[in-house]
């Protein structure tokens, strides 16, 4: 199909096919499934809204609520509504093992609805031996319905805004994407920010004044990161972009805010971290912390507000560490935690991550073999 011009109260047909030129072709018997007389279909980034007012069991006969360009290969979405699609297809298993080929540390789950989706993916890669972090992107009625239980499964949540705008009312967006950031915080799975964040910036080399405020209002919200895209794919300023959004970002990351964690639902090793955090906020000290597995930098940084400098052995580690609030990562050649520890500290000293006067509460944890409880924790002033 070539792209096809709509005005506003025009009727249109979508029928189920993959080409053509009298109709609107639809690949998936799904979207048929689907669809009621009533619904409004979204499409464009929400641009094109289109109610349904004929059904059948292979097509629809819409008429257009605004004008637009219906363009091929772009996706149909109906408010309020989740497709009963697979949650991986043959193009997903390819793209997999090629971002498996490929060394990608990082694979976004697009559509996740459930726990089931999760652990159906997560099926697929052990077939392959393969083992990235996962994000899940929350877009739809059902991942919103059950965050908690996909957080279970996943290492990362993500407001994917863009796809939420093609699910729910534009207006009902903000208050979606606080939901989500509080929900994720409250648990204490890693949250970030997707979609629009600088889209003025493609075409422009500064931001807008709403722009900077909408990145203020996700940070101080409470998200771990902000992720850029059309901005860093087909924008004509990429490098600026990144720049301002890390500028915004590192005023408000630092904001004392604490935390929203229900300590009940966690074991002590969370509730020493929030201890160390706590003891950091009420003498103005950083945190230097050595982690093998990076979970320590995990707990400690769903404190908000505390910087945290941490170093690991692990280069797959120190990489991921870093998408989380608060934590500035290194890579330090240590094997036991006492020296891991203090090699850590002297990087931050030449990086000028710690300066003369400052207080450091050294830690790397409680561990779950360990009997000396103080031997995990000291507190420093740097005197250079």
């Amino acid at each position: 199909m070539h792209d096809k011009q709509i005005n506003a109260n025009d009727i249109l047909d979508f029928k189920l096919g993959e080409e053509s030129n009298t109709f609107i072709p639809v690949p998936k018997i799904e979207f048929f499934e689907s669809v009621e007389n009533g619904d409004i279909l979204i499409m464009d980034d929400g641009r094109i809204r289109l109610r349904v007012i004929e059904k059948g069991k292979d097509y629809v006969k819409v008429i257009a609520l605004t004008k637009g360009i219906i363009k091929s290969h772009k996706s149909i979405d109906i408010l309020y509504k989740d497709y009963n699609l697979p949650i991986i297809e043959k193009i997903d298993k390819e793209a997999i093992v090629f971002s498996k080929e490929n060394g990608i540390d990082l694979i976004g789950l697009s559509h996740v609805r459930s726990k089931k989706d999760v652990i159906e993916v997560k099926e697929f890669l052990k077939d392959i031996d393969y083992n990235p972090k996962l994000v899940a992107k929350i877009e739809s009625k059902s991942g919103l319905d059950n965050l908690e239980e996909i957080a279970e499964e996943v290492d990362y949540i993500m407001v994917a805004r863009g796809d939420l705008g093609m699910s729910f009312d534009l207006e009902l967006i903000p208050k979606l994407q606080e939901e989500i950031i509080n929900r994720a915080n409250k648990i204490g799975k890693p949250v970030m920010v997707a979609t629009q964040l600088l889209s003025s910036m493609v075409n422009n080399p500064i931001p807008t004044r709403a722009e900077i405020v909408d990145i203020m209002t996700a940070v101080k919200s409470g998200a771990d990161s902000l992720l850029l895209t059309d901005e860093t794919t087909i924008g004509n300023y990429p490098v600026e972009a990144v720049e301002w959004l890390n500028k915004i970002a590192n005023m408000y990351e630092y904001e004392p805010k604490g935390h929203s964690l229900d300590l009940s639902k966690f074991d002590e090793r969370m509730k020493f971290a929030i201890g160390i955090c706590e003891l950091a906020n009420k003498i103005n000290a950083k945190i230097v912390v050595f982690t093998k597995s990076g979970l320590t930098a995990i707990r400690l940084s769903r404190y908000r507000g505390i910087e945290i400098l941490a170093g690991t052995p692990s280069q797959d580690v120190k990489k991921f560490i870093s998408l989380l609030r608060n934590v500035n990562s290194i890579r330090v050649n240590a094997n036991d935690y006492d020296s891991g520890m203090y090699a850590t500290l002297q990087e931050f000293i030449k990086e000028k991550k710690i300066k003369n006067g400052d207080y450091v509460i050294l830690t790397y944890g409680l561990q779950p073999n360990t009997k000396e409880y103080e031997h995990v924790i000291k507190l420093i002033k740097i005197n250079i």
